[in-house]
């Protein structure tokens, strides 16, 4: 049986592109979608390759945007138009395959093995999706050919914008193995710091690795980073119009001003609470609904909110209470490294504010609960300046400690 056919098609700049259709006078200008310009909590969605030449990143606060590009116009996002694309976008698609599995709404899989003795073989398929995509939708896409799904996002991921890269069986060691390790999919910005610390930076690295000694480091998913790294990928490529089961609901927001009273936080998580239950009710479930509030403690500290010296939280409601709690939380950088025997031993801590703080000893390390700020997973036992206090390692690979005086 010859090798599967597989297709990862992701266009450029999706939001930004769409939105240039749509405001040819700013043609050769720097752009960004993202929020309302004069709200706090505007952030960049995506950018242009203009604005992204000046820096500008997603993720990035609008003002900060504008800093490192003056020139930069920013468009609010409108969903329901992206989506109408994505949905012609797999039009295109659905004329060569009925195996495609979404990415997001700008990134796609497709399985074009049986479409070889129609259409012609996957280059010549991913030249025709990239010229129908600029001449009917008027947008570009990056196209990766390959023999499995992780080689052919990575060829999507090669080179950009408007290219096709193909990563078939007898070349990916030539054109992958010389790549970040990072740049694989599924290595996440943890992962990457643990794999430093055994000196594999790219993915070559990952894939000349003993298989055992990465599974005993990093668990199951060592061991699946090193098949993909070394090509070991047979994931199927799902058929048109199948979803994975649910297994959570969320939902989330970012208020555009302080929130000054509990009755203020209960109306936002009521909003959001209602939110989730009502898709939780679409879906068929039933259960409870866990609340994450984080607090910034600049504001904590500059107008004292929600401080126990207040008396601001009097109320009887659980919600108010759960955010003081997590307010109690604060997640810190740290550095560690593994012992001999394969232990992680933290080093040093990095607070807040940017101060390190030396761990000079680690008496003891359990599994343990944080009964001060909420949360579980692996509690150290450090001395730092002389003084014991609790660090936690939690499951999602994120380290925090108790806020002092919680």
């Amino acid at each position: 049986m010859g090798d599967r056919v597989i297709l990862h098609s992701d266009i450029n700049c999706c939001y930004a592109s769409i939105e240039h259709l749509h405001h040819p006078e700013l043609a050769g200008k720097p752009l960004a979608v993202g929020g309302d310009p004069e709200a706090r909590h505007g952030i960049v969605l995506t950018a242009d390759y203009i604005a992204k030449k000046y820096g500008v990143k997603t993720g990035m606060a609008l003002w900060q945007a504008k800093q490192v590009c003056p020139d930069i116009t920013f468009v609010s996002p409108r969903m329901d138009l992206y989506l109408r694309f994505s949905r012609m976008a797999h039009e295109i698609y659905a004329e060569y395959t009925d195996r495609q599995e979404p990415y997001g709404i700008d990134e796609c899989w497709l399985d074009v093995t049986g479409s070889s003795s129609l259409k012609g073989d996957g280059l010549l398929i991913a030249q025709e999706i990239s010229r129908r995509m600029k001449s009917e939708l008027g947008i570009t896409v990056s196209v990766g050919v390959s023999f499995n799904k992780i080689f052919a996002k990575l060829g999507s991921d090669y080179k950009k914008p408007d290219a096709i890269t193909t990563m078939y069986k007898s070349e990916f060691k030539q054109k992958a193995w010389s790549l970040p390790v990072a740049d694989l999919l599924y290595v996440g910005k943890s992962t990457n710091r643990k794999l430093a610390l055994f000196g594999i930076k790219t993915i070559g690295d990952l894939a000349r690795t003993d298989e055992d000694v990465l599974n005993s480091h990093l668990g199951k998913i060592g061991s699946i980073l090193w098949s993909f790294a070394n090509g070991y990928d047979d994931s199927p490529v799902k058929l048109e119009n199948t979803h994975a089961p649910i297994k959570s609901v969320g939902n989330s927001t970012t208020t555009p001003k302080d929130l000054v009273c509990d009755e203020d936080v209960k109306i936002v998580l009521y909003i959001l609470a209602e939110s989730v239950a009502a898709r939780l009710r679409e879906n068929g479930f039933s259960g409870g609904i866990d609340f994450k509030c984080l607090c910034t403690s600049e504001n904590i500290r500059r107008k004292r909110l929600y401080s126990k010296e207040d008396g601001c939280f009097q109320s009887n409601s659980n919600l108010v209470r759960k955010v003081i709690t997590l307010s109690n939380k604060v997640y810190v950088d740290v550095l560690a490294e593994f012992s001999k025997d394969g232990l992680l031993i933290p080093k040093e801590i990095t607070w807040e504010d940017g101060r390190k703080y030396e761990i000079t000893r680690v008496k003891d390390k359990r599994r343990a609960a944080s009964t001060r700020a909420g949360g579980v997973g692996e509690r150290y036992t450090c001395v730092v300046d002389g003084k014991e206090i609790f660090l936690f390692y939690e499951d999602n690979n994120m380290w925090f400690m108790e806020r002092a005086g919680a």
